[in-house]
């Protein structure tokens, strides 16, 4: 189940890091292409898609760290009968 748990996390900070920058290109090519606009709508967008882009890794990074955190306090298990002291 860890393990499963880490892919999840893998997947969500390539997600996090790719898909807003993708996102406002596509957008930028549309509206260019949609409304004749230069190639500064594409430069604009692509900005704001790398700063959206950053944003949301370090928001998934803090996740990240605040969940191995979590999981990293470990309390040491009980005594067994022959180790009392």
């Amino acid at each position: 189940m860890k393990l499963l748990n880490l892919l999840m996390w893998v997947i969500q900070f390539g997600f996090s890091i790719l898909f807003p920058t993708v996102f406002f290109l596509i957008l930028a090519v549309w509206l260019q292409n949609k409304f004749d606009l230069g190639i500064w709508i594409v430069v604009v967008l692509g900005i704001v898609g790398v700063l959206t882009s950053v944003s949301t890794t370090r928001s998934c990074l803090k996740s990240l760290r605040k969940a191995a955190e979590e999981a990293g306090d470990h309390t040491p298990p009980p005594a067994a009968f022959n180790d009392h002291k």
